[in-house]
């Protein structure tokens, strides 16, 4: 049994974990939402369902704060009547929910939890042999070589095709991702699979056979087009400074100081890029206040108004799924990943890192553990912000939210990605491959983020106003023509 433990490849426990710490934290994210609307219309929210639902003797009288209320809406959906209208389109009814939850938990599979677990070796490397070749052969099963010592000084210690003339020592590290899938492109997957998402809601209109539905799936869709192209300029200001698409290397490469205390987050460099990503993602949730496609008082339901039990469940399970994952990549890409700012200093936490030149390798599977909820606890601060931002701001009108995208976003992300490139070109030359953010380059890309702003709101003066479409007009001989008086004034 100890053996066929040994043979699973970690990523597959990673998954098991991860996909359940985040289906669960789904559940309780709906009790947090509701808390957190209650604490803002000062009443007290969900309190009276413990965990022992009236069941079990000694927990029959204790309300525990209500962390009961998720596994009993969770019983609710799955008791409920699962109706369909007639005149549906059977197949694609029941699939698009189903296509929304499983393109949701695809994404997190190229999330960087925490890092690479490593360890070091040296190896003998025979005469007339690769290293190349040598160290493949001694790797652990399911272990990647990650660097070796001196590789840069002496490039045909990785030439697979170049043999040593005599015998040599080869220190090395070796070591597997803690994530479940380690991709070169994960910027790119993410993007790409998060961008399926919408197909879910059209299709789930689009089966509905109801004007209603048909309308939010629409208005959907043109959110999913005008937002994507601001949030992948965003994403594509990050992935020029550090030339890679790879989630893992762009928070490695935040895991360092500027004038050795301040944290090398893209953040403070790319204040602006960071606000345009966490508007559009905003956006591609349907979250308030850009949930026109689900907007009660106009569409009674949108997209979701004929469905019921578990499909119903399905579509808002996906909601929340997927905040928990662009929230994820917002903090890869914003706020350094997994790094913990300060304790990296400390030796005793320094002395797990085998590889002192990649300072995401450590030795110890507890130290991965305590990055992977370091990056958990992050991506929680930013969803409190999707549930904050909706409880404090009204719905926009979706001409408003055209407007936003088209005049504003996309104009100044253009201009973030032009003063960016030409920072680069300007500060960092031909030097600028897969090296760490300097501190001056980011002092001058905020100083640009600055800038930036000041021309933006100089040119939002002078240019022409978009048209007015809900503009008052007056009604010939109605009695709203003029706005009536109140009772006895003058």
């Amino acid at each position: 049994m100890v053996d066929l433990i040994q043979r699973i490849p970690p990523w597959v426990y990673i998954a098991i974990i991860a996909h359940g710490v985040v289906l669960g934290t789904v559940a309780y994210l709906i009790l947090l939402e509701r808390k957190i609307a209650s604490w803002v219309q000062d009443r007290i929210g969900p309190n009276r369902v413990g965990l022992g639902f009236g069941l079990i003797p000694w927990l029959k009288d204790k309300h525990m704060f209500g962390l009961g209320q998720p596994l009993a809406d969770g019983l609710k959906f799955i008791l409920k009547e699962d109706y369909r209208p007639k005149n549906t389109d059977r197949v694609l009814f029941t699939m698009a929910p189903g296509m929304m939850i499983i393109v949701i938990i695809i994404s997190i599979a190229v999330i960087p939890w925490g890092g690479w677990k490593g360890d070091r070796a040296t190896i003998t490397v025979p005469a007339g042999m690769t290293p190349a070749a040598a160290i493949e052969s001694a790797l652990p099963p399911h272990h990647e070589l990650i660097s070796v010592d001196n590789a840069a000084a002496v490039p045909q210690l990785l030439d697979p095709h170049v043999a040593v003339p005599t015998a040599r020592n080869v220190a090395y590290v070796h070591g597997w991702a803690f994530q479940i899938a380690n991709l070169n492109v994960g910027v790119l997957f993410i993007l790409a699979v998060l961008s399926l998402a919408v197909y879910g809601i059209v299709i789930g209109a689009w089966a509905s056979n109801n004007k209603y539905s048909f309308l939010g799936g629409l208005r959907a869709t043109a959110n999913m087009i005008s937002y994507e192209i601001p949030l992948g300029l965003a994403v594509l200001v990050v992935v020029a400074m550090f030339g890679t698409l790879d989630l893992a290397v762009i928070v490695e490469k935040q895991v360092h100081y500027w004038g050795g205390f301040w944290p090398a987050w893209n953040v403070f460099a790319q204040p602006l890029a960071f606000l345009m990503f966490l508007i559009c993602i905003h956006a591609e949730a349907n979250r308030a206040p850009f949930d026109t496609a689900e907007a009660e008082q106009e569409l009674v339901g949108g997209y979701h108004t004929e469905y019921s039990s578990m499909r119903f469940a399905l579509f808002f399970l996906a909601e929340y799924a997927g905040m928990i994952t662009t929230s994820a990549v917002c903090v890869c890409l914003f706020f350094g990943g997994y790094h913990l700012p300060w304790i990296d200093l400390i030796p005793a936490v320094a002395s797990l890192q085998p590889d002192p030149a990649n300072p995401s390798v450590t030795t110890s599977l507890l130290w991965c553990l305590i990055r992977a909820f370091v990056l958990f606890g992050k991506t929680l601060l930013i969803i409190g912000v999707f549930m904050w931002v909706r409880w404090s701001l009204p719905r926009f009108r979706f001409d408003q939210i055209m407007d936003l995208a088209w005049r504003a976003l996309i104009p100044i992300a253009l201009g973030q990605f032009f003063m960016t490139a030409v920072v680069l070109w300007l500060f960092m030359g031909t030097e600028r491959a897969f090296m760490r953010l300097p501190g001056r380059i980011a002092l001058a890309l905020l100083v640009g983020n600055v800038v930036l702003l000041a021309v933006t709101m100089l040119v939002s003066t002078l240019i022409p106003a978009g048209p007015d479409t809900n503009r008052k007009i007056k009604i010939a001989n109605s009695r709203f023509a003029r706005t009536p008086l109140p009772a006895g004034a003058a």
